[in-house]
């Protein structure tokens, strides 16, 4: 794979959120030669763990050959130690099955509802996949970007891309373009000379960002003239790497990638699950704390209060009405900012909730072999395309009226 010529090659084998951030010159252009399976990933689930290995939090446990280990201070080393107490039954994974009835499903509490299905269920498929061998990364930084933040986004963006190898090849480059909003003309220049073709979507951007500092933006914009996945980010004037909206905009932008290789051409699915599928996965795949997810995910659907605020009145009808009005893009392939993001991902938590992951991958590469999207709706779905919109807006319902509750 071709890449452009590059100021300087930076190898990091063991960039992480612990251990600190590698410096990179502003301005210039860099490729960083990335081992990205040393970044977030330091106990790979195929290494043979065992009494006396090197651990990374302290506190945790893990069963190997009928021993409880746990992870220790020795020294200045941390290690498995074998743990006194008894191991614990291990937990089988939900099997996601298609309810009744959507309203006999509790109201306050994702706990063991579609909700709670749905996020099992993408983050057991997110541990089976294996650590990335590795791949190389192009980024180009503007005058005054944030170094620390464009590393953690894209360390942030390295778990979207584990989650989706499978689908994109892991020796796909990465190029990506992060600009400080007080660099915007220097971002309008880099994406003319990267990717020709701008004309359509490139001044909304501009426009949209400069009329509000404070607002994120990011896109994922297929790739570039090398072949490389084509990334920009815009991070809000008080952005920071675990600002809510922020953390999960890697992997939702590489989801946006992986759509595209799945469908062919994610514009034959409908705006809302375009839109929708990236802002759940997103989030999904960045919060790995099972306790903290239904605050972190409550907090993204009561954005709605001031992003799409109708969406607290809609009756089923009317949100009905919404769903069909987003079943194709808008104007320059833009879904939203109406609901899209959040609506779709509600959509989206249902769908998974119910048919699983691989159903909704299926529901994807049926696109990508020429079937209309409804159709591959039914078929997916083991229902008709009118029953199952019903069951996403009953559940859209009782999410949003959870999203309320305290």
């Amino acid at each position: 794979m071709g890449f452009r010529s590059v100021d300087k090659t930076i190898d990091f084998p063991s960039i992480s959120r612990e251990n600190g951030y590698a410096s990179i010159m502003r301005g210039q252009k860099f490729l960083l030669s990335l081992l990205l399976f040393s970044l977030v990933m330091p106990e790979p689930a195929f290494a043979k763990v065992k009494k006396g290995s090197t651990c990374a939090k302290l506190g945790k446990t893990i069963a190997v050959d009928g021993l409880k280990l746990v992870c220790t201070q020795a020294g200045r080393k941390k290690i498995y130690r074998v743990s006194n107490s008894a191991i614990p039954k291990p937990e089988s994974s939900p099997t996601p099955s298609v309810p009744g009835d959507v309203k006999q499903i509790p109201k306050a509490s994702l706990s063991g509802n579609i909700a709670d299905q749905a996020y099992m269920s993408l983050k057991d498929y997110l541990s089976k996949q294996p650590a990335l061998a590795g791949t190389k990364v192009f980024m180009e930084l503007s005058p005054l970007a944030s170094v620390p933040l464009s590393n953690s986004t894209l360390l942030d963006m390295q778990e979207g891309f584990r989650f989706w190898q499978n689908y994109t090849a892991a020796s796909t480059g990465i190029h990506m373009v992060f600009a400080d909003r007080e660099d915007l003309k220097w971002y309008e220049t880099k994406m003319n000379q990267i990717q020709s073709g701008n004309e359509s979507w490139l001044p909304r951007i501009l426009n949209l960002a400069s009329a509000n500092k404070e607002a994120a933006y990011a896109g994922a914009n297929g790739r570039d003239s090398q072949g490389n996945a084509l990334f920009f980010y815009l991070p809000g004037k008080f952005t920071q790497a675990d600002s809510a909206g922020w953390l999960g905009v890697g992997p939702h932008e590489w989801t946006h990638f992986a759509q595209n290789v799945m469908t062919g051409d994610i514009r034959n699915a409908p705006c809302w699950f375009k839109e929708g599928q990236a802002t759940y996965y997103g989030n999904a795949i960045s919060n790995n704390d099972k306790t903290k997810w239904p605050a972190a995910w409550k907090q993204q659907i009561n954005t709605l209060y001031t992003d799409y605020p109708r969406f607290w009145e809609l009756s089923e009808a009317k949100l009905l009405e919404w769903f069909k009005s987003h079943e194709l893009n808008m104007p320059n392939d833009v879904c939203g900012p109406d609901g899209a993001f959040i609506i779709g991902g509600i959509a989206t938590e249902y769908l998974v909730g119910t048919i699983g992951i691989e159903g909704v991958n299926n529901f994807m590469l049926l696109i990508g072999n020429g079937k209309d999207w409804k159709s591959a709706f039914t078929e997916v779905s083991g229902k008709s395309y009118e029953d199952q919109m019903a069951a996403i807006v009953q559940f859209v319902i009782q999410q949003r009226d959870w999203a309320k509750s305290k």
